[in-house]
């Protein structure tokens, strides 16, 4: 049997979506040395017992020794990395400038940057009260009170003179320029120097913007230098001869790279990936787009909390057997210092071969929502969720270890949003064990949790079906058209342009979908080109938001387009599966009841009788007790449900603890909680699209939840059930014209 996660081993895989034959690699921690085992295990079922769950596996027999896991530090905090080579003559003399805005300073200071080689060092720490701090080899040499207060743009000038064994800072101020210099050995430097900004000698990386780095030779006035500076940052082609790197961070938004616009091509890089496509020195808000402006947007936000991997060395690797069938597995690493169970989603070597059934893995989703500290330090879940909540042991390892990073639903320690979320660091929400407040009463299941309950659904009923991903969505478009039925989670909130085209694309081509969550299509995400496993998050202007992007920060840096809700971008979940987000709340569910249209013989394939109206549906179930709740959606034409789509069954009259989204208030009033409006509803939707192809959406994440209870008559269960061996058919559905 396969043990629960008790995290004296913590660990991570290189990625979450494999494919038969492919190698993971484990990148594993433990307080100290030990040696471990690996087994793999096939998920099978995921039963409630006795008020718990009990995780059934298949051991799956693969060749691995035991092997040494050592403990791991993770490198948080992003900065910015350049090579200066010896040739340049910098050890000699030389000036580098800068414009930045710290955002907060910690009560130990912040670094700023640093300057090394073979000889000796500089390093300029940020201290409380905007104090600058410079010290040469580790000495203390230079300090200026106050000269860089948090929230406002000021120049800085570092100057180095080996001749005159003087090293001189200087900040540019509203009263003027405020210099100061200091005496340093002979021999400061010597050969190559290594040049890094937002990181010094302080425990912490720099939170703040920075921006046009600028390093010449020879040690200038700084008046000068700020001439400079300012005609660099305005965007002047000519530098002067005397230049040896200008980073110019408008370019390659895209990328980790920080381009020299200088004459030697002398490219930075960006460790932990920084905020890029964010509001500089020069933005006015006459333009909202970094592609229209990119003056307006040359400068790169760095904090003291991100972590784009954590650089943990691997500890092993496993080969997946050539023959391994698609389907959820997970790795048990167990040892001396304790165990960890890591799931993995093997898709098919070649899919649509072995069944015509599919399950995409929400993995946006899960990666959304990795490592949320709402429970720890978020805006009063208790209130949400209506009840006292119980910390679990994933929950306790997660406050004690702040270095795996935060989740899109956390704000950085500067209060920024987080944008970015990597799986390359410990993800501890992704665990069988994992519990959440957002679950409701009862399982307390969420995302991974509960989409748990789909798949023993699926192994219950024994239906043969494939593993697709939201990443190979992202890479592949085309990867739903092999499948007639596809099968959602309960909760795939969060998309990428490609991801929802290839839903869109395979409802077009006359595919199949049950949709068997709430709040789904709801966020647009894009994907990094260099760090696939990196998604970004714009909360921009409207939806249920734990953070708002600022004015002027809309747009992606990863893409280049506009974030936030779908529904803005034009694609409202209405006009893909027929429902819409429209509230939540976290306590308890309801079950739906139905209305006419169950009677309308379009949708007569689901029931062995017609139910009749107000006959209740989904009235048990692990999520909150019933089949509707948690996060819910409703049907709108005039958001593009189409015309023809039945309502078979609607829940209503939801409790207080229910509230409307945001999108949906234009003026706040007290009418937004549940039993005061009738936009607070979950609707159960069938409509037929062109092509042959159907939709069923259930409009509920609490839906999972019935599929997973197991009562003698599982009325939720066994309605899926039949219209998943409809959607499997090949016959076709009618147009929907003939349906009007």
């Amino acid at each position: 049997m396969i043990r629960d996660p008790d995290f004296g081993i913590t660990g991570y895989t290189d990625r979450w979506s494999y494919r038969p034959g492919d190698t993971v690699s484990l990148h594993l921690t433990a307080d100290a040395p030990s040696m471990a085992s690996l087994a793999l295990h096939r998920f099978r079922r995921f039963t409630p017992k006795d008020g718990a769950f009990e995780l059934a596996t298949e051991r799956v027999e693969i060749g691995c020794d035991p092997f040494a896991i050592v403990p791991q530090q993770t490198r948080i905090g992003s900065c910015f990395e350049a090579a200066l080579p010896d040739a340049a003559g910098l050890a000699q003399a030389f000036t580098l400038a800068v414009l930045a805005r710290p955002t907060s300073i910690a009560e130990d200071g912040n670094g700023l940057l640093a300057l090394a080689s073979a000889a000796g060092a500089l390093a300029l720490d940020l201290l409380p009260g905007g104090s600058l701090a410079l010290a040469v080899d580790g000495e203390s040499a230079i300090a200026l009170g106050g000269a860089l207060p948090a929230g406002h743009w000021r120049a800085l000038a570092l100057t180095f003179d080996a001749a005159r064994q003087t090293v001189g800072l200087a900040v540019h101020t509203p009263g003027g320029i405020r210099a100061a210099t200091a005496p340093v050995p002979a021999g400061l430097f010597s050969g190559d120097l290594a040049l890094t900004l937002a990181s010094g000698r302080a425990p912490r990386t720099f939170n703040g913007r920075l921006e046009a780095p600028i390093v010449w030779r020879g040690a200038l006035d700084p008046q000068e230098a700020f001439c400079r500076l300012e005609a660099f940052a305005a965007g002047a082609a000519d530098l002067g001869p005397d230049t040896v790197a200008a980073w110019d961070f408008s370019r390659r938004m895209d990328s980790a790279v920080a381009v020299d616009a200088g004459p030697h091509g002398r490219d930075g890089r960006f460790v932990n990936l920084p905020t890029r496509a964010v509001k500089g020195a020069r933005w006015t808000g006459s333009e909202q787009s970094f592609k229209h402006a990119p003056r307006d947007y040359a400068s790169v936000h760095f904090h003291e909390d991100d972590l784009a991997d954590a650089g943990w060395a691997r500890a092993a690797a496993v080969a997946l057997p050539e023959t391994l069938d698609s389907g959820l597995y997970f790795l048990e690493i167990a040892g001396e210092a304790g165990c960890d169970v890591l799931p993995i989603f093997v898709t098919p070597k070649r899919r649509g071969a072995a069944a015509k059934l599919a399950f995409v893995a929400p993995t946006f989703t899960y990666l959304a929502y990795v490592n949320d500290r709402c429970l720890l330090h978020g805006a009063n879940p208790e209130v949400l969720a209506n009840r006292l909540l119980v910390l679990t042991p994933g929950d306790c390892h997660l406050a004690a270890h702040p270095e795996y990073g935060l989740s899109l639903y956390d704000t950085h320690a500067d209060g920024a949003g987080v944008a970015y979320a990597s799986r390359r660091r410990p993800c501890l929400t992704l665990r069988h064990t994992q519990r959440a407040w957002q679950g409701g009463i009862g399982g307390g299941l969420w995302n991974f949790g509960a989409d748990l309950l789909i798949l023993s659904w699926l192994e219950r009923e024994g239906l043969a079906y494939e593993i697709v991903t939201d990443d190979d969505l992202d890479a592949d478009p085309a990867a739903l058209r092999p499948y007639d039925c596809v099968l959602t989670g309960s909760h795939p909130e969060y998309h990428t342009t490609a991801s929802h085209d290839a839903f869109g694309g395979f409802l077009a081509a006359g595919g199949r979908l049950v949709y068997l969550g709430g709040n789904g299509f709801y966020w647009r995400v894009s994907t990094h080109p260099d760090h696939p496993e990196t998604i970004e998050l714009r909360r921009a202007e409207d939806g249920n938001r734990s953070w708002a992007a600022e004015p002027g920060e809309y747009y992606h840096a990863f893409d280049g387009a506009y974030g936030g809700l779908w529904r803005r971008n034009g694609r409202p979940p209405q006009a893909l599966v027929g429902v819409g987000y429209t509230g939540q709340g976290f306590f308890r569910s309801h079950p739906y009841r139905y209305g006419e249209g169950c009677l309308d013989p379009r949708v007569s394939f689901l029931f062995e009788e017609p139910p009749a109206p107000g006959e209740r549906l989904g009235a048990t179930g692990v999520s909150g007790g019933g089949a509707a709740g948690i996060e819910i959606d409703r049907a709108d034409t005039a958001l593009g449900t189409p015309d023809h789509a039945l309502v078979i069954a609607s829940a209503a009259g939801f409790d207080d603890t229910y509230v409307l989204a945001n999108e949906e208030v234009l003026v706040n009033r007290p009418t937004v909680v549940g039993h005061l409006t009738p936009l607070l509803r979950a609707d159960l939707v069938f409509f037929e699209t062109g092509a042959g192809g159907a939709v069923l959406s259930t409009g509920s994440v609490a839906f999972a939840g019935t599929l997973g209870d197991l009562p003698e008559d599982n009325d939720a269960a066994r309605l899926v059930r039949r219209a998943v061996d409809r959607f499997l058919d090949p016959a076709p559905f009618p147009d929907p014209e003939a349906a009007r």
